[in-house]
């Protein structure tokens, strides 16, 4: 009989833990963490972006995050606050800060902090504001812009870079990867300063765009497509290499897109962090590079689409987080 008892006594134990873990979550909402911010960031900066994405389960979490751009540092910055358990039943809150130099003004995508109150502490879901409308789940995706809309009618345009950029979550810098006992840093793959949005790894067609056209003087112009057709431009501090442009008449886009949708990519880049296409001239042939991270996993996968190649992963042990610039970057930076 005792032992009886202590056995339904320990499954009484357990199912408290869980009724625990799952139900005495921390009260937080997307409003309440703004207030914890800095009122002088909230003061200098505008909210140019806002998203809340949550899971249940045993390794359930709640992520908070805001996007402040400061006009007059020209200067991204981005909180993150994630509610996660400790040992598995404890409920904690951990917070990030990082800040970018912002090559774009992002004053365009300005939102009002009022909309924040109209967020939900929703389980398996995810909502971001942009521009004064939230989005939720499947229609976070469709406001992105697609490969296809971008180039309409740009045939004749000479191009050094195009390149499809998503994320996972709200973000900005470079992602790195620590390998090795030494926690060696690896990377970088991004572009410093850019803000990333969170879209889903399932349509891997649409995310932000980003155009690298000849102008001038062999200067080149950076264009920067956002949700709702607004683009955003810069020059690059380096002059355009006139072995690596090229046109759209050039590039086989039908193939290219074909193994952008297929099966075989949209499958390995689940769960990704980062992913990003580009389309360059490398040794005078048209390349296109898929390249992913999926920091659960520990891998960086890197796959060339076109000509197609086979795909390759290497490891990490861990994930090192964003930077804004990168030690020994060489005079070819992506973005000034």
């Amino acid at each position: 009989m005792r032992s009886l008892l202590a056995v339904f006594g320990f499954f009484l134990i357990i199912l408290l833990l869980f009724t625990y873990a799952y139900s005495n979550q921390p009260n937080e909402t997307m409003s309440t963490l703004y207030q914890r911010i800095p009122e002088q960031v909230r003061q200098n900066s505008q909210l140019v972006a806002a998203y809340y994405y949550s899971q249940t389960g045993f390794n359930g979490f709640r992520g908070y995050q805001f996007a402040f751009y400061n006009p007059k540092e020209r200067e991204i910055r981005i909180y993150t606050f994630k509610i996660t358990k400790l040992f598995k039943f404890i409920p904690t809150m951990r917070d990030n800060i990082i800040s970018c130099e912002a090559p774009f003004n992002y004053s365009a995508l300005a939102t009002s902090p009022e909309k924040l109150r109209e967020f939900k502490n929703c389980d398996n879901c995810r909502e971001l504001l942009y521009k004064d409308t939230i989005y939720r789940n499947e229609e976070i995706e469709n406001i992105y812009p697609s490969i296809e809309e971008i180039i309409k009618g740009k045939e004749n345009t000479t191009y050094v870079n195009l390149v499809l950029t998503k994320d996972g979550e709200i973000s900005t810098g470079k992602i790195v990867e620590r390998v090795g006992d030494m926690g060696i840093l690896r990377g970088p793959l991004g572009y410093g300063g850019l803000l990333h949005l969170p879209s889903s790894m399932s349509a891997s067609w649409r995310g932000v765009i980003l155009e690298f056209i000849t102008g001038d003087n062999g200067t080149i112009n950076v264009i920067a497509h956002y949700p709702g057709n607004i683009t955003l431009s810069t020059t690059a501090e380096v002059k355009a290499p006139s072995n690596k442009t090229w046109t759209l008449e050039e590039v086989p886009l039908a193939d290219i897109m074909q193994r952008l949708k297929s099966e075989e990519l949209t499958t390995n880049i689940k769960g990704s962090l980062r992913f990003e296409l580009s389309i360059t001239r490398e040794e005078g042939r048209i390349e296109a590079w898929t390249t992913w991270v999926n920091p659960r996993k520990g891998i960086e996968g890197i796959w060339r689409i076109y000509p197609q190649g086979e795909i390759k992963r290497t490891e990490f042990k861990r994930f090192g987080g964003y930077v804004c610039t990168w030690y020994g970057s060489n005079i070819l930076e992506k973005l000034p």
